[in-house]
């Protein structure tokens, strides 16, 4: 699978498998770019006649699918990421994603929801039928987050952190992913544990802000933003607790990411994220954009040594059941049921 730091040639010279850029299929709307990566689509799926073609997230999807049916491909499937119908747009764009998905799902053979919240909101809002659900949780390799490549003290001394406490946040840096009550929840903290430090992974559009932010808010010498990075696994195994404080999530792989490693994590109640996190025993839930709460299970976690060691030992355990290869595993069980009388030349 391809990896999410991972580099798309990267992954097409690792694995033998062919990518075809198309330019004009990007995430802004525009009819004109929209329509010619249509065309473009079309006359690719025309020209390869795959047996089924799969699709990902809303736009692409859209596109994807439209295409795959007018070049005459038997089976089409599609897997949203994130619950798009609320929390990312405004109230019009919404409506408009709504009914664009209403449209696809029409041409959809099957569609994969991470999770049974996921299948929930689209049934809710009118899109596709029960029967065109089928739940397939992403999953990780494990292999790689139980053996990272250097030590958690050479990594925390890349940082300039030695015996402080290490909290994390790990994401792009986007409106959606709630940043800014990280920072805020940060400074709460600090008020009480002078000895913690805060790491934020990641690159995006806000990361001026944020830094400017945490200027203002007194903390920029207790938190360090190190960009994007390529060695997650090694990053993860560095801190002492992961905060997620998205306002939405279809998932939260980077919760499962850090489990697999032993870390505890305090995570917003949004999205699919308490199918990951059982409140108590896997880590903490607390209300999205809410900092005081945030800094409160931080230091709930990080002023219990017992607490964190449960979380460490029952996040680990949890993480095993989202293994990349039962992903894998149950995706192909799917394919060869629609391919049907046409599975022998699979």
């Amino acid at each position: 699978t391809l990896e999410p730091q991972e580099d798309i040639d990267e992954f097409s010279a690792r694995t033998g498998v062919p990518v075809v850029r198309i330019e004009e299929l990007r995430r802004e709307v525009s009819p004109i770019n929209d329509l010619k990566a249509l065309i473009k689509l079309r006359s690719l799926i025309a020209e390869e006649r795959p047996q089924i073609v799969h699709t990902h997230s809303s736009k692409a999807g859209l596109l994807g699918r439209t295409a795959a049916r007018l070049a005459g491909c038997p089976v089409v499937v599609h897997s949203p990421h994130g619950h798009v119908f609320y929390g990312y747009f405004g109230r019009l764009r919404t409506w408009g994603v709504v009914l664009a998905e209403r449209f696809a799902a029409r041409m959809t053979d099957r569609i994969f929801t991470l999770t049974e919240l996921g299948k929930r909101d689209h049934l809710r809002f009118g899109v596709g039928s029960p029967d065109k659900f089928v739940v397939v949780p992403c999953g990780i390799d494990l292999s790689k987050f139980s053996s990272p490549k250097r030590t958690r003290r050479e990594v925390r001394e890349e940082f300039g952190f030695s015996c402080e406490v290490v909290v994390g946040w790990v994401g792009r840096l986007v409106p959606i992913k709630g940043c800014e009550y990280f920072l805020h929840a940060l400074e709460i903290v600090l008020r009480e544990r002078s000895d913690v430090r805060g790491l934020v992974v990641g690159d995006g559009p806000l990361r001026k802000k944020l830094e400017e932010l945490s200027e203002r808010l007194g903390v920029s010498g207790k938190v360090v933003f190190s960009g994007a990075r390529e060695d997650i696994p090694e990053v993860m195994h560095a801190l002492d607790l992961l905060v997620l404080t998205s306002l939405n999530e279809g998932l939260g792989r980077v919760l499962l990411e850090a489990m697999a490693c032993g870390v505890p994590v305090v995570a917003s109640h949004v999205g699919g994220v308490p199918e990951i996190v059982i409140h108590g025993e896997t880590g903490l839930l607390v209300p999205p954009a809410d900092p005081r709460r945030t800094a409160e299970a931080i230091l709930e976690v990080l002023n219990d040594p017992h607490k964190a060691e449960l979380f460490s030992r029952k996040g680990r355990e949890r993480a095993k059941l989202f293994d990349v290869r039962t992903m894998v595993k149950r995706t192909e069980e799917v394919y060869l049921e629609l391919l049907g009388e046409d599975v022998a030349n699979f």
